[in-house]
């Protein structure tokens, strides 16, 4: 099995999924896990937000270094997994027959959770013919917003959502080895801060 992870530049959201897939999944799993960027910047360490919003999770991102997308490596990929619907629309015109194994990472997450669990490749094809089945789905919940530049804060706050996409992955492939978590790991974002309600006068 090869997955591919996509985003714009490869310095963020696709290095995360990237680095935690291999982290989280079974070391026996026959699983290659790589990423590239459309507009990479090659050559490039992770953003620093986004390195740092990975070493709170205890992974080391400091070999991850930016690579470009090219075609072959998604005609190569079994599974192509991207940042947000452009990306995933620019890999299906640039490589048509990768059609049925590419979508965006909070989309296989979603699609999967209708699989039946099975060999990796077919609960791929299966996601591929449920690929409608949640009906029209905002572009929104779809996409992984790009934390390039941001405040730490922020990196962990998409630091979350890739864990849980790559969670719902893993698991979906059956990659998970023999002792898992029951839940995908919980990034400290700071909560809002809530005013306590005045309480009504008496008399």
């Amino acid at each position: 099995m090869t997955v591919l992870y996509v985003c714009t530049g490869n310095v963020c959201r696709s290095p995360m999924a990237e680095l935690l897939f291999r982290a989280w999944a079974s070391q026996h799993a026959d699983v290659v896990v790589s990423s590239a960027g459309t507009q990479a910047l090659v050559g490039q360490a992770m953003d620093l937000s986004s390195a740092s919003a990975l070493g709170q999770l205890g992974i080391d991102p400091s070999r991850h270094r930016a690579r470009q997308f090219e075609p072959w490596m998604a005609a190569d990929a079994d599974l192509v997994l991207t940042a947000e619907r452009a990306h995933r629309d620019l890999v299906m015109t640039e490589v048509p027959r990768a059609f049925r194994r590419t979508f965006t990472m909070k989309e296989f997450a979603r699609i999967t959770r209708h699989v039946r669990p099975g060999r990796p490749r077919d609960v791929i094809a299966e996601a591929a013919q449920l690929r409608a089945i949640d009906g029209a789905v905002p572009e929104d919940d779809d996409n992984m917003p790009d934390p390039y530049g941001g405040l730490v804060t922020q990196a962990k706050s998409i630091a979350q959502q890739v864990t849980d996409t790559v969670f719902a992955t893993i698991g979906a492939l059956g990659m998970w080895p023999p002792a898992h978590p029951v839940a995908p790991p919980v990034v400290n974002v700071p909560a809002p801060v809530r005013r306590p309600r005045p309480r009504p006068r008496q008399g």
